[in-house]
């Protein structure tokens, strides 16, 4: 496996016809700033073009998207609200911040649904309300053993971020995708048995079976795995009109 590229917050390396991005740490200072987040979106980009590399396999590092880092990102953005008054969404003293937190997310989930590529999503730790969203814009997602999928948004009066309920809404039946959505957290293993992931793996050795796995979907010619990606997306066509309604009722 070789190393492309490497910053604090991620890191890019390829293995024969696989991209691979391991997401490191301070991931909410990252995907809220257009310049920092700009290099790996500009990645994505490039790596449509070319033919040779046909699954974009992207992972976190335990524990770098949970709710402990999540709440030290709102707690410095987010405005007291007023006790007593549950109609209001929660106010933001830094609305900048917020505000590109949520389109830039909505841009990498954009790039990663409409890449010519199979898109491969491994989850580890704990992983919040955004970051399932952003690991259910993929074609293929797999778990460690043990991982949790925090709806962190219920705790902080958000609303669920991340297209989460435009992915949970065209995978599940509609009664429970509300059901696990108003969820504190339900485990990886909860996430399989209703179908929301492909695999859970085992705890130990997690990023190198997560590699074994992505590897099967090289040995198809590209042009199939193209096709195959296009078609199936037929389905998800109706994404941007989501984030224009989400922008819309939340006056984003």
């Amino acid at each position: 496996m070789k190393t492309i590229t490497s910053t604090e917050f991620f890191e890019i390396s390829r293995k024969d016809a696989i991209s691979i991005v391991r997401i490191k740490k301070n991931v909410f200072d990252f995907i809220s700033d257009i310049e920092l987040s700009g290099e790996l979106m500009g990645f994505i980009k490039n790596i449509k073009a070319d033919t040779e590399i046909k699954v974009l396999l992207f992972y976190n590092d335990p524990d770098c998207v949970d709710e402990v880092n999540y709440d030290k990102f709102l707690k410095r953005i987010m405005s007291k609200t007023k006790e007593g008054d549950q109609s209001l969404l929660p106010g933001f003293t830094k609305k900048d911040a917020r505000f590109r937190e949520i389109h830039i997310l909505n841009r990498f989930i954009r790039q990663i649904v409409n890449l010519n590529k199979i898109v491969v999503s491994g989850i580890q730790g704990s992983v919040v309300t955004p970051f399932v969203g952003l690991a259910l814009a993929s074609d293929l997602i797999y778990a460690r053993k043990g991982t949790k999928l925090i709806m962190a948004h219920n705790k902080y009066g958000l609303h669920p971020s991340g297209a989460l309920p435009f992915f949970l809404s065209n995978i599940l039946h509609h009664s429970i995708a509300i059901e696990f959505q108003m969820k504190d957290s339900f485990t990886a293993d909860e996430a399989y048995e209703i179908g929301l992931i492909n695999k859970v793996l085992p705890e130990q050795e997690f990023v190198d079976n997560l590699i074994m796995e992505t590897e099967k979907f090289t040995k198809s010619k590209y042009c199939t795995i193209q096709q195959t990606k296009r078609l199936t997306n037929f389905s998800r066509k109706s994404l941007d009109d989501y984030f224009d309604y989400e922008t819309k009722i939340l006056n984003l």
